[in-house]
């Protein structure tokens, strides 16, 4: 080996271990295994391309970082999808100044004087930047192709990076177009590694990550299991609860440890509720503030200021509670989040094992919940299979026919009694892990079937009505014998999609 791979493997190792381990949460085997991984994905960043997927919170972002120590005068463009989620990086790399690695970002909410100060350095011939961050959105401006092609012009561009890569895929759970301008980089500077990291990528996605990209053979790959065994995954149904925000309070409660140990406020014990829409956010945190746990909303319609700072207060420890719709938690690291619940259904199940992986990052044991109803399942039911009808090109059509399929395992996920991790492990493609009761089903499987069956009880006892034969053009805007069909009209012609008439409304939906 040589001597720059046995440095390397040193910084790489002592910094992966005391980063992703905390000094409170002792070593296990599996840590051991990603820290490890991380080590060897960096060693070779500096020869070929890299494909890296790995679970949320396991340090896989080390994998990019740690190796920009050892390219010295070089610089690695990372591309992120969201200006938070560069932040967090850059939380991170402020965590390892004691390596020296310095980081920058372009973006838009820069000023002039900002931007130029960024630009003056890495257009010098020693530049201290290691790592630019930039959002894929950013990479088609002018000002950065003449960039890039400058640090590659001078030998000063190290690698490429593509973070969250499952963007860059329209069978992802967070497909972003943007992304998919990046894989003409690889055309142009073809002799420049690439290095593409998720937590969410099943064998398909995986597939088309490196197609889309154009990761170039011999590839290096690695991939850790998907299962956490310190989160444990429950469903409850709201629709049998005499009062669902009453138990979502008792639930968070019970996840916090008041007695722990710990000196700073920021590492108290908290939470995430995610909901589905901005006015559920603020009653989620209107109801349980009024119960005693002080709670505030995050959603897109706050003014930026108003967002970052809400995270901030967040982060710090005043709200122990945050009620934020699913744009919230990108790239946060905070390693005192005991419980993450739902207010509703995901819309994935990748997407939904993204969201609920946020907790539990020390290590720490952690709960992750989804509060089921027919209201909000049915809701998004109608929602997505209105993107089908209203898709204007076959791509577009069969991106929402993917997405609505995610949106069915989802759903299954909530109304069988199925080990939760399992269904996970199933997803991505991993061996099946042992549980170890941490989740419901397994816990107390004929506990679950019997919610089960007493929530298909309540709903169909709720049922007072059906739809008439026309019904569906109601919800699709318009009245049956339009000549222009409806977007629920359209849908129907999707593969496999069952109409919206009342025979299957009464059959299916409840």
């Amino acid at each position: 080996m040589r001597n720059w791979e046995l440095c390397l493997q040193f910084v790489l190792w002592s910094s992966v271990t005391e980063t992703v381990l905390p000094a409170s949460q002792p070593s296990t085997v599996q840590a051991d295994k990603e820290a490890k991984l991380c080590v060897r994905a960096g060693r070779y960043i500096g020869s070929q391309d890299v494909f890296v997927s790995m679970p949320t919170g396991s340090g896989k972002s080390l994998c990019y970082q740690l190796p920009a120590v050892l390219h010295k005068d070089k610089v690695a463009v990372v591309f992120s999808p969201l200006l938070a989620l560069m932040k967090a990086s850059r939380d991170q790399i402020d965590h390892l100044q004691k390596l020296k690695i310095t980081a920058n970002t372009i973006n838009s909410k820069m000023t002039s004087k900002e931007r130029g100060t960024v630009l003056r350095d890495l257009r010098c011939k020693t530049p201290d930047t290691r790592l630019l961050y930039v959002t894929p959105e950013q990479a088609n401006t002018d000002t950065f192709k003449i960039l890039l092609s400058e640090l590659h012009k001078h030998g000063k561009l190290s690698y490429i990076v593509v973070d969250e890569a499952h963007c860059v895929s329209q069978w992802g759970h967070d497909f972003r177009p943007h992304y998919l301008k990046l894989g003409q980089l690889r055309t142009q500077y073809p002799d420049i590694p690439w290095m593409a990291l998720t937590a969410t990528a099943s064998a398909t996605v995986t597939k088309d990550i490196v197609a889309q990209l154009r990761l170039k053979k011999p590839l290096a790959s690695f991939k850790t299991p998907c299962f956490r065994p310190n989160l444990f995954y429950d469903v409850v149904f709201k629709d049998t609860m005499e009062d669902p925000e009453k138990d979502l309070v008792d639930f968070a409660l019970s996840c916090f440890d008041e007695n722990a140990p710990t000196d700073k406020q920021s590492m108290k014990a908290c939470g995430i509720v995610y909901c589905r829409t901005r006015e559920a956010t603020e009653d989620v945190a209107n109801s349980l503030t009024r119960a005693g746990l002080l709670t505030a909303a995050y959603h897109a319609g706050l003014k930026d200021g108003e967002r970052v700072r809400i995270q901030e207060e967040w982060m710090n420890g005043k709200y122990p509670v945050i009620s934020a719709t699913v744009s919230f938690g990108m790239g946060v690291d905070k390693g005192s989040v005991r419980l993450v619940a739902h207010w509703g259904v995901p819309q994935s199940v990748a997407g939904y094992y993204q969201e609920s992986g946020r907790a539990g990052r020390d290590g720490g044991p952690a709960f992750c919940r989804i509060y089921y109803s027919r209201q909000e399942r049915n809701a998004v039911d109608f929602l997505l299979k209105k993107e089908i009808g209203a898709a204007k090109t076959e791509g577009k059509r069969e991106q929402a026919t993917a997405a609505y399929r995610s949106y069915e395992s989802m759903v299954r996920y909530c109304e069988e009694a199925k080990c939760r991790h399992r269904v996970f492990a199933e997803y991505f493609g991993d061996e099946q892990p042992t549980c170890g009761k941490q989740c419901d089903v397994c816990r107390n499987r004929a506990g679950v079937e019997e919610s089960i069956s007493r929530w298909y009880e309540m709903v169909n006892r709720r049922t007072t009505f059906q739809l008439t034969e026309d019904g569906a053009d109601l919800y699709g805007g318009g009245r049956k014998g339009m000549e222009k069909p409806t977007a629920s009209q359209k849908f129907q012609e999707a593969p496999g999609i069952k109409p919206w008439t009342s025979v299957s409304v009464a059959r299916n939906y409840y």
